[in-house]
């Protein structure tokens, strides 16, 4: 009971940060955040200890988690608006009918650098056209169409320079490992509800101050006892989000069993800077195009 309670305290923490005056509302409460990605493979490379043994065709790999330096507990709120746009950050509903995506993230993982270039444009009112803008800045409304803004996002290798004298350079930090996740998808009944973390949204729930569903993934992670750990939830209260929770602690103290199996995933993402989904969403989809190498090291000799 004592990991479960240390689990639910550190997923009702939240935090605020300082970012630039100059992007749209939007994006301001969007910037320095960890951005849940749904896993996919990376290209593992031999670690410094590694070695070919003569006859193999490649290196023998630890077996995770062994390897994965950090451990972390990571939650995004996403808030929805009718428009499709997305705000991060956001821990109490200022309205009814209002739709959050709560994520939690247990996750070993070792972070790899992701260096893109990113060029923002925005759509001409005059005639349409499209042109590369500043990207910290917002476009002249006099000039461009409001929240016309899109981008273009290459990783650093498959470009020989900025195609623009706006793009702008990045080093993203990337996360690879294996983890599990909860996901609570949500709509408020009532303003002021509270959708801080998975615990305090069973409750509201209850309470009938919002409605929604829930779902425990593995990323990486597989096995018998993995998978009979996972909660079969049909409804989202303060049982089922209580289930999700003692789920996660129950299959994390499976990560090490020799019988769980186990695969380096990417899961997660830094974003070092305001941005709104449009971007985020080129920035994964980039990312996903060529899966991202990671140095697995081996076993000890």
């Amino acid at each position: 009971m004592r990991t479960v309670n240390l689990l639910l305290v550190a997923w009702l923490a939240t935090g605020c940060v300082m970012v630039p005056k100059t992007v749209l509302p939007s994006e301001e409460a969007s910037g320095y955040t960890y951005i849940p990605i749904d896993p996919f493979p990376v290209t593992a490379e031999p670690g410094l200890n590694c070695v070919v043994a003569a006859g193999t065709s490649k290196p023998d790999y630890a077996k995770l988690p062994t390897g994965l330096p950090d451990n972390a507990i990571r939650m995004l709120i996403e808030e929805f608006d009718g428009q499709g746009h997305v705000t991060y950050g956001t821990s109490k509903a200022d309205a009814e009918n209002k739709q959050y995506r709560v994520t939690t993230d247990f996750i070993s993982a070792d972070t790899v650098n992701f260096p893109v270039v990113i060029t923002k444009f925005s759509r001409r009112r005059n005639n349409g056209q499209l042109d590369s803008v500043p990207f910290f800045q917002i476009p002249d409304p006099a000039i461009y169409q409001n929240q016309t803004e899109s981008y273009e996002v290459h990783r650093l290798s498959t470009v020989p320079s900025p195609s623009s004298q706006h793009s702008q350079v990045f080093n993203i930090p990337v996360y690879v490992g294996i983890g599990l996740r909860a996901t609570a998808d949500i709509i408020t009944l009532n303003s002021g509800a509270n959708v801080s973390g998975i615990g305090v949204i069973g409750a509201e729930a209850e309470a009938k101050n919002l409605k929604g569903s829930l779902i425990v993934q593995t990323l990486g992670v597989n096995g018998k006892a993995v998978t009979a750990a996972l909660p079969i939830q049909s409804e989202l209260n303060r049982t089922t989000a209580q289930n999700a929770i003692v789920a996660v602690a129950s299959i994390k103290t499976l990560l090490h069993a020799n019988e769980t199996e186990t695969a380096p995933r990417v899961v997660g993402m830094y974003l070092p800077f305001p941005a709104a989904k449009p971007l985020v969403n080129a920035i994964i989809s980039e990312l996903s195009t060529t899966p991202p190498s990671w140095k697995r090291p081996c076993k000890s000799l």
